[in-house]
């Protein structure tokens, strides 16, 4: 019996494996961009459709494609509308999910632009857009049949906008493609924006693992041309009109820069094949932001530029929660229910941890681990993270996703990076 359970499971593993890999059974060589309202408040979240277009690149995955990595706050996922099967899926955040967790999303509603990139099927699909209730829970909010002849899918003109090679390794279905956009740069800023994306890129290639894989790496500058020169600093009623627009004083938090304009940055992003966006923000102002599978957002000028650089590739790229905390509430405290496990990989409730990095404790270490000189240089269970001073755990006790005077990322974020460099890559 026990062998025979085994072939079963060996033989439904491989006709799974083997079923995911098939690309171009189902997908052609172009992307199909969906661009959606999340709408709703602090205790309900719909999606309304908004249009779907097909854009010339497809610079995701090719493998994998109905293999999951439990990333991200939303997912989606794709059926083969005759068969069901599942032949696609990808998790993503967003900024309306921040702001849920805001007070303002407990008296007022809103609505956030988002928008959703796949492979574009060559017969009909089934799209479903979930929303995450648990670690491993989802709840559907979205259904809608797409088919590859319908009329209404808009044919994108790309937008003439000059674009830099700053690196390329290898051809973008076995790379890790970002594209880089300049926000807060005029006609007269172009040779400062390639400038500043080169140093992004060396800043980047730096740090573990891309160093390791930089072989893997293509890196785009795209140059957006803003009006006017710098970015909008809401607090002090300096209002900037610029490519993507994007503020600081998100949510009220004063070194918070983010763009609510998702619709205008993937516009944008569609000239090249991407895996990843980086907004490069023309200003000397500290800030940042970084949204899992949607995009990381920096200051270039700020003489921290280089840690934010990475600090928030690491949550739009890998999905890393923030590990710092502040005595004081943050304007994000809000985020996490300490009674359900995080998705994040790298912080932790405790309630689902033999998910995350218990398996590689050192035996008989304490938990909560104490701070001391041994510890602070080997994995742990040091309390303090995703916003909250009790109650959520990280790793290490210092990372870049932690603090900018970290030199690194930890060894648990860098095991998180090179999982999905190497997902999507292999």
């Amino acid at each position: 019996m026990y062998k025979l359970s085994f072939l079963l499971l060996f033989i439904f593993a491989s006709w799974s494996s083997v079923f995911a890999q098939h690309y171009s059974d189902y997908f052609n060589e172009k992307a199909c961009r969906v661009d959606f309202h999340f709408c709703g408040n602090a205790n309900q979240t719909s999606v309304y459709l908004d249009k779907i277009s097909q854009e010339k690149f497809w610079g995701g995955r090719r493998a994998h494609l109905s293999d999951d990595l439990n990333l991200g706050d939303f997912r989606i996922r794709l059926l083969d509308s005759i068969s069901g099967h599942q032949i696609y899926i990808d998790g993503f955040s967003a900024l309306y999910r921040e702001w849920q967790s805001t007070p303002e999303a407990k008296t007022t509603s809103k609505s956030f632009e988002q928008t959703i990139q796949f492979p574009f099927p060559m017969n009909s699909i089934i799209l479903k857009i979930e929303k995450r209730v648990d670690f491993d829970k989802w709840e559907e909010l979205f259904s809608y049949i797409i088919s590859p002849t319908d009329k209404l899918i808009r044919l994108t003109n790309p937008k003439s906008v000059p674009i830099k090679l700053i690196t390329k390794t290898v051809s973008p279905e076995k790379a890790i493609d970002i594209a880089v956009i300049a926000e807060g740069y005029t006609a007269k800023d172009k040779n400062k924006f390639y400038k500043d994306a080169q140093r992004l890129a060396e800043n980047l290639l730096t740090h573990e693992p891309f160093t390791k894989y930089k072989n893997r790496i293509n890196i785009y500058a795209i140059a957006a041309i803003s009006q006017d020169s710098g970015i909008s600093i809401p607090q002090k009623s300096n209002w900037k009109n610029t490519a993507v627009d994007s503020h600081f004083f998100t949510f009220y938090e004063p070194r918070y820069l983010t763009t609510p304009s998702s619709f205008k940055l993937r516009d944008l992003a569609a000239l090249v094949p991407y895996d990843a966006i980086y907004v490069l923000a023309n200003t000397k102002i500290y800030g940042g932001g970084g949204i899992y599978n949607f995009y990381a957002l920096t200051a270039a000028d700020n003489k921290l530029a280089t840690e934010v650089t990475v600090h928030e590739f690491g949550h739009s790229f890998a999905g890393l929660g923030d590990e710092y905390f502040k005595e004081n509430a943050d304007v994000l405290d809000g985020m996490y229910d300490i009674k359900n496990e995080p998705w994040e990989p790298n912080i932790s409730s405790l309630v689902q941890f033999d998910k995350k990095w218990k398996s590689q404790l050192s035996e008989g270490i304490q938990i909560p681990t104490p701070v001391n000189d041994s510890t602070k240089k080997s994995i742990g269970v040091f309390e303090g993270g995703g916003y909250l001073t009790k109650g959520m755990f990280r790793p290490f006790y210092d990372c870049r996703m932690r603090t900018n005077v970290a030199p690194e990322f930890c060894t648990v974020c860098q095991q998180a990076v090179e999982r999905m460099i190497l997902f999507l890559t292999e």
